[in-house]
């Protein structure tokens, strides 16, 4: 009989260790969403999580660190949106999928997007992480209509680093207007529109 391979005792370790890391997020951004950013605690997050305070720490530093971890998990799921094919040939379809996507992301985690906007003012490491998280949008916008415009899809004369800086900020600002009730807060009519919007400024056409 073979030997037993020693990489499986290894592998259910990281397993485990994963299965827990996703538990103290979960538990995070429950503890956060109830209590708010201010009143919440690494205790409430160890209580919803159901373990000690050694084993929060020994994945976090505190919970500023967790809610780090929250957004950036919600910043790559975004990026993940974006990454995908823009050069499909049908314009619309391309704009309305990146589109429909920030947005059903953005309302699946608004929680986390308000504790993080509630976070930011005095927490140096997310303020500079909202930063981060809007330039890698509006790079990935960049690359997208780069990579469309070579394929003939859109105008020539295209301006990518403005295009991609002015529409990240419109869909960004949209939606969060949306979702605070100073916008429709139908997402429907909100995707068709920003892309209506972006397909006349960016194809010069309106059949997409």
């Amino acid at each position: 009989m073979p030997p037993a391979s020693t990489s499986e005792p290894a592998l259910g370790r990281v397993a485990r260790g994963e299965q827990t890391r996703a538990r103290l997020l979960d538990a995070a951004r429950h503890a956060f969403a109830t209590a708010g950013w201010s009143r919440a605690r690494v205790e409430d997050v160890c209580r919803a999580a159901g373990v000690g305070h050694g084993t929060f720490y020994a994945y976090y530093a505190n919970k500023t660190s967790v809610l780090e971890a929250l957004v950036r998990r919600h910043a790559e799921d975004l990026n993940t949106v974006l990454e995908a094919d823009w050069t499909s040939g049908d314009v619309r379809a391309d704009v309305r999928r990146v589109i429909a996507g920030f947005v059903e992301i953005s309302e699946r985690d608004a929680d986390v997007r308000s504790v993080w906007s509630a976070a930011a003012p005095a927490e140096p490491i997310l303020a500079a992480l909202v930063d981060e998280v809007r330039r890698q949008f509006v790079e990935r916008i960049r690359r997208g209509l780069a990579a469309a415009r070579d394929a003939g899809h859109t105008r020539l004369d295209l301006d990518v680093d403005v295009a991609a800086s002015a529409l990240a900020a419109m869909v960004e600002q949209t939606v969060a207007l949306s979702q605070r009730g100073e916008a429709p807060a139908d997402s429907g009519r909100v995707v068709d529109g920003l892309t209506d919007i972006w397909v006349h400024a960016v194809y010069g056409r309106g059949d997409g």
